[in-house]
């Protein structure tokens, strides 16, 4: 998308030839292309771009897609989607994001385009900074406004921003950073581990700086948007490493998940009133369980709600993670800190009991004959997936496949104690994005809870 925007702009030669360099890169190179991938870079593709894609937000990542697809020069005029969603529902960037994409589709189908639509995308590129730190939606409003004539001063500073945010290698990734998100997972995981309070000194400063006025956290400083996902590991990393300190930041996370919660008790990503996720419920019970009395009520309903959201399988629905482990170890997170600090009603301990049961049963029955855990059962087993799983089960009291769960990681491990593994995010689900520091993160999470 940005190849095809630069071609268009004669100012930016060094940018258009490094977002070529990268693009021959990664079309020649060693790396797993993703069905989108191949796409964009005039490849077959093989299937269906969201072929097994069973999520609230399929009729929308329809339109998405398929905008991607023609903006990019890969596909023809986009369809509507088979549903669509009210946009006041929805979180800053995807409302902004569903507006443009309706703008290509309708410009493509030969169909009115409301002068409100255009006028609003150009003043979102007329702002100083990429909107909300997401390059996703910003490319689609340059390529929403590009055919418009009157907007090409917006065109144009959209093109400059856009620019001054390309990485080295001469790519984009979807959003300018995830440093907010990627900071509170790492500073969770160290300090699970054991890393003294005084090395994570500044770690803490940093993220209890980068709380906003609703009391969450998003998932990079850039963004306004907060969301459950940082909260969960926000909240957990302060409330371990000093919760008198960060009492006041505490007391407005423990508020701001109050109000998140939906009526049917689970939580969402964003926006109370969207729909409930499982990931997201798990995070928030771990969060409300560091202080447990006061939120009996709302613990009880997550519960009850989260329970009942597993599968027959013992998985839950994957949400922002490629891996069934990711959901597995959130809900495990949840459910034991509120079973081992709140006395719940008998029939909710039960079913609380049950659910674990169920999710320790999956993992022992899941993992590869080297030791580990792929994404899903049958894959090739990597280190994410399988530090989800160690957090799991050491968390569930699960010891049997810890020990070569532990060989399969030694052997993995490169010299320094970093590990290669497959993208895992899912970033606007269900497309891949590569985060590398995840991976020593999240297995140091998954050694820590099975060491205990």
């Amino acid at each position: 998308m940005a190849c095809r925007l630069l071609q268009d702009d004669d100012r930016h030669p060094d940018a258009l030839a490094g977002v070529r360099s990268y693009l021959r890169a990664t079309a020649t190179g060693s790396g797993e292309l993703t069905p989108l991938d191949r796409a964009l870079l005039g490849m077959p593709s093989g299937r269906d771009l969201l072929a097994g894609f069973d999520h609230h937000t399929a009729g929308r990542k329809r339109l998405l897609m398929n905008a991607i697809l023609h903006a990019a020069g890969a596909g023809s005029a986009p369809a509507p989607p088979p549903t669509t969603d009210p946009a006041d529902g929805l979180h800053t960037w995807k409302q902004a994001e569903l507006t443009a994409c309706r703008v290509i589709r309708d410009r493509a189908a030969g169909n009115p385009v409301a002068d409100d639509d255009l006028d609003a995308l150009a003043d979102l590129l007329l702002k100083p900074r990429v909107f909300e730190g997401n390059h996703l939606p910003h490319l689609l409003f340059l390529h929403a406004l590009r055919p418009y004539p009157a907007y090409r001063a917006a065109v144009r500073q959209g093109i400059d921003l856009l620019v001054a945010t390309q990485h080295a290698d001469g790519g984009f990734s979807v959003a300018e950073s995830f440093d907010t998100w990627v900071t509170s997972i790492a500073a969770t995981a160290l300090t699970e581990a054991g890393t003294d309070r005084q090395t994570l000194a500044r770690t803490a400063d940093w993220l209890a700086a980068r709380q906003a006025g609703d009391g969450g956290w998003s998932y990079t400083p850039q963004a306004t948007q907060t969301d459950m996902d940082t909260t969960y590991t926000a909240m957990v990393f302060l409330h371990h490493h000093d919760p008198v300190r960060y009492a006041p930041h505490l007391a407005a996370g423990y508020a701001y998940v109050r109000a998140l919660q939906n009526d049917d008790g689970g939580w969402p990503t964003y926006r109370r009133g969207t729909p409930s996720e499982s990931a997201m419920t798990g995070g928030a019970l771990a969060v409300l369980a560091q202080h447990p009395a006061p939120h009996a009520r709302q613990i009880a309903a997550g519960v009850r709600w989260l329970a009942g959201s597993q599968r027959p399988d013992g998985t839950f629905e994957r949400g922002w993670s490629l891996a069934d482990g990711n959901a597995i170890s959130r809900a495990a997170h949840g459910l034991t800190a509120v079973r081992d600090r709140l006395p719940l009603p008998p029939p909710l301990a039960e079913a609380v009991e049950q659910a674990l049961g169920r999710a320790a049963d999956r993992l022992e029955h899941t993992h590869n004959r080297d030791g580990g855990w792929g994404q899903q059962p049958g894959r090739a087993s990597d280190p994410i997936s399988t530090g989800y799983a160690l957090a799991a089960l050491g968390m569930l009291h699960r010891t049997s496949p810890i020990p070569s769960a532990l060989a399969y990681l030694s052997a993995c491990q490169r010299p320094d104690g970093g590990f290669d593994a497959p993208a895992d995010t899912a970033a606007p689900r269900p497309i891949p994005v590569d985060v590398p520091v995840l991976a020593p993160a999240y297995v140091l999470r998954g050694l820590a809870r099975c060491g205990r």
